[in-house]
Formats: C-alpha cells, sequence, structure tokens
C-alpha cells in the first residue's frame, strides 16, 4: 500500500547579526619627544557591540531526537489507505452497485484491513470498532461493509467470525505458527522456561504475545509442544516446559 505523507516546511536559519561597531577616540597632539617628565597618550579604540543573538549548532542528539519526533507525527498518515481519503476518493467509500465492482472494491479493503489490524495489534476487530475508527467510520452502509469486506478475509483463510451474528472478526494478521518460534526464541532469551497461559496474559502485559486471546495463546503452546520446542506439564491449564537443547 502506498503511504502518504505530509510535506514539512523546513525551519528558516536566522541571519548573521550585524558587525560589531567601532568608534575611535584620538589623543590631541602632544610633544613626541622623550624626556622623563613627557608621557605618551595611546590611542583608544572604544568598541561598542550590539545586542545579538547567537543561533547554536544543534547537537547530533538532538537532531536525532528532532528526527524521532517527526517520524512519530507523520505515522498516522502510514495507516491511511493508498487511495487516501473521502475527500480524495468519494467513491471508494460506498459499495459499488455492480457485482463485479463490488467484488474489487472488498479486495482493496480487505487488503488495507488485514494492514491495519497488523499496525494497531488488533487481534479480535468488532462492528462497534470498525464503525469507529477511521478511515472506516466514513464508508457509508457500514454494516455491510464490514460483512462485505470481511468475507474477503474469511475466504482467504487469515480471519474467522467469532461469533454467528457475524459482529466480531479474529484476524490472523501473523500465523499462529509464527507465534509459536516467536514465543520460543523469547522464551530463551529471557529464560522464563516454564509457562502458562494465565501467566503470560497477566504478567507479560508488553509482549505482542500477550494480547492474543486466550484460547489462541494455548494453541501457540500446543504448537510448541508437538514441534518439540517444550513439553506439557499441565496440556489442560495450558501449562509447558522449554526444552533448551
Amino acid at each position: 500500500m502506498g503511504v502518504k505523507e505530509r510535506k514539512r516546511e523546513k525551519a528558516k536559519q536566522k541571519k548573521s547579526a550585524k558587525p560589531v561597531k567601532q568608534e575611535q577616540i584620538e589623543s590631541p597632539d602632544i610633544d613626541r619627544t622623550i624626556t622623563e617628565d613627557t608621557t605618551h597618550s595611546p590611542e583608544v579604540v572604544v568598541e561598542v557591540e550590539e545586542t545579538t543573538e547567537v543561533v547554536k549548532p544543534k547537537t547530533e542528539i538532538e537532531t536525532a531526537n528532532d528526527a524521532e519526533l517527526e517520524t512519530k507525527i507523520v505515522e498516522p498518515d502510514s495507516l491511511m489507505p493508498s487511495w487516501g481519503d473521502i475527500e480524495e476518493t468519494e467513491w471508494m467509500y460506498g459499495i459499488p452497485t455492480r457485482e463485479e465492482d463490488r467484488n474489487l472494491w472488498a479486495e482493496e479493503w480487505a487488503d488495507y484491513l488485514l494492514e491495519w489490524t497488523e499496525n494497531n495489534k488488533v487481534h479480535i476487530l468488532s462492528l462497534a470498532t470498525f464503525i469507529s475508527e477511521p478511515p472506516f467510520k466514513d464508508l457509508r452502509n457500514k454494516v455491510d461493509s464490514f460483512r462485505d469486506i470481511a468475507e474477503v478475509l474469511v475466504n482467504k483463510e487469515v480471519a474467522e467470525w467469532v461469533d454467528k451474528k457475524q459482529r466480531q472478526l479474529r484476524v490472523y494478521w501473523r500465523p499462529l505458527e509464527d507465534w509459536a518460534d516467536i514465543v520460543y526464541q523469547w522464551a530463551l532469551k529471557t529464560g522464563k522456561l516454564r509457562l502458562d497461559v494465565k501467566s503470560i496474559v497477566i504478567q507479560e502485559v508488553e509482549e505482542d504475545f500477550a494480547n492474543l486471546p486466550e484460547k489462541d495463546i494455548h494453541i501457540v503452546l500446543a504448537l510448541m509442544v508437538k514441534k518439540g520446542l517444550a513439553e506439557w506439564i499441565d496440556e489442560k491449564k495450558g501449562a509447558i516446559i522449554i526444552s533448551s537443547s
């Protein structure tokens, strides 16, 4: 998908201050014959400085921080679909009447929805969230749009309906097999070799896999056992011990 980024105006550099002015006061003519009583009055130079504003160049750390801040500012734009918002392509925000066009429309939105859920770390997408989040909230016939778009992902076997009323969609933007490898590598790295579903959900909230539905975490642990990466301590409770060898 294309990524649209807002253009930023470069800050104008401040012009250098005016040069320092100098005033000269010369001593009156005196006898330059050197005697014991003769004194010499040298030329006196008085410098008068105007107030200047010194612009210090930014350090490498400050420049890096500015770049990081700019990246954070433009990040929301990366979640927009390639066709833009409703003001740019209004026709993409309504369901086409022709079946052929409708299928192509749903395909485009489904690809974007899969990207959107991954970027936002959403595993279960509800209809309530769909109709309230941009850019989906600008769609006309939101309920029908949600189901048409979701069905494309279901047919591709990267999503499934959680309920019979089709109001919640489980989106598999990463296969559970991949999550099994991720959890295994994390366990080896952290030295946490005894794992269970509840401890992952409660204690490892900062890890992406902890946000998986509990049912899926149990499946992930079972896949680890199936691959020979772990052994069951209590299969019913979803408790395993990692095989480190």
